[in-house]
């Protein structure tokens, strides 16, 4: 019995002593660290100009944001179902993320591809991304390499999510008849509450535009 006890206190006096001479040693201060670079590659950092182009004042662009700040699984009758779930986003993240400038509630992901070859991990995450903004209803944008520089056409894409005309600055005129066009909301039928343009001249002409139609000339220069 005493050889017991000799050899509790020698393990309780090593712990103490661990816990006094390394644990206490686990001090922030004792480590420094130094920044990596910038947070984009120079690929990334010209797409997010032209995207940062492309929005204007119509939306906030976050990049690199991690899935789980934005979604989260859905309620699962087994804990095990869910913890995997959400240990899956909270490994991935989103390139960018377009959001409403006045609540911050996420309006549109892209997903930026730099053009490398594809690689399991590559076809992992995009399809892990496909499914997770299809199932919480995100829309999801695909842009390339070869887009990252061209306003125009990303504000195409944009434009079925993002409010990207402003009705005091919008002068639009009659591609049929010349007159000018005027904003209306549809009352009924299937685009019920959506904006349009329509020709001042109706019904004498019927005439009419997508509200949010991006028009910009094909030969600009690339930005």
């Amino acid at each position: 019995m005493v050889e017991i006890f000799i050899v509790l206190a020698l393990l309780v006096t090593f712990s103490f002593v661990a816990l006094k001479y390394f644990v206490k040693q686990e001090d922030t201060k004792t480590y420094q660290y130094k920044v990596k670079g910038p947070i984009m590659s120079a690929q990334q950092t010209a797409f997010y100009n032209a995207l940062k182009e492309a929005v204007g004042e119509h939306g906030v662009i976050v990049s690199k944001v991690n899935m789980s700040t934005i979604i989260t699984p859905k309620q699962q009758a087994n804990k095990k179902q869910w913890f995997i779930a959400n240990n899956l986003i909270a490994k991935s993240y989103f390139d960018f993320v377009v959001c409403d400038p006045r609540t911050m509630q996420v309006r549109v992901i892209i997903e930026y591809d730099n053009g490398d070859k594809l690689h399991p991990g590559k076809v992992e995450r995009q399809k892990l991304i496909m499914q997770v903004c299809k199932s919480a209803g995100i829309p999801l944008i695909g842009a390339s390499v070869k887009l990252s520089y061209q306003v125009s056409k990303l504000r195409r894409l944009l434009a079925a999510h993002i409010d990207l005309i402003e009705p005091e600055k919008e002068v639009r005129f009659c591609k049929r008849c010349g007159s000018p066009m005027t904003i209306k909301t549809a009352a009924q039928g299937e685009f019920k509450g959506r904006r349009f343009f329509t020709c001042s001249r109706h019904p004498a002409c019927q005439y009419t535009e997508n509200y949010n139609v991006v028009f910009e000339d094909e030969n600009l220069p690339l930005q």
